[in-house]
């Protein structure tokens, strides 16, 4: 019985290369900061290494203040 996991990897050398870029933006940006100066550099560590990838899309968020009845909306970036 084989009990080297990665030996079973599906998509081996892709789960490398993501793997690699995203400990490569650990190790650069460091730890403590938000979700979003993450998710950039990773977009920009995949545009490098030629991996394919779609960002988040933004969504606008209905808002409802029940304090001060009145209907308001904002664009948050997820």
């Amino acid at each position: 019985m084989d009990t080297n996991p990665t030996t079973n990897l599906l998509l081996k050398e892709e789960v490398y290369q993501i793997a690699g870029a995203a400990t490569e933006v650990l190790n650069e940006l460091g730890h403590g900061l938000h979700e979003k100066p993450y998710e950039n550099a990773l977009v920009v560590e995949f545009g490098i290494r030629g991996i394919p990838f779609k960002q988040q899309p933004q969504f606008d968020v209905l808002l409802l203040n029940f304090k001060n009845p009145k209907l308001e909306w904002e664009r948050i970036v997820l």
